[in-house]
């Protein structure tokens, strides 16, 4: 499991779209306390192939313990 967060919301709903368009399984939630993120919302994605499907407002992918795997410059 992967934990996406965004500097945006519309980019959280923009990249759950992509993801579904694509096959991909990806639930919208509350982003972690731990994890800080422009906007409140992260994407959890479960498969990691959605990896390839980066958007420019994306701002990091954390794995399943939180640990910093991907980050947007």
């Amino acid at each position: 499991m992967y934990i996406v967060t965004f500097h945006t919301q519309s980019a959280a709903f923009m990249y759950k779209r992509l993801l579904e368009q694509n096959g991909i399984k990806v639930e919208l939630m509350p982003t972690p306390r731990k994890i800080s993120s422009s906007c409140g919302i992260s994407a959890r994605i479960f498969e990691e192939s959605a990896m390839k499907y980066v958007i420019n407002d994306l701002d990091a992918i954390y794995d399943e313990e939180f640990n910093l795997i991907f980050k947007n410059a």
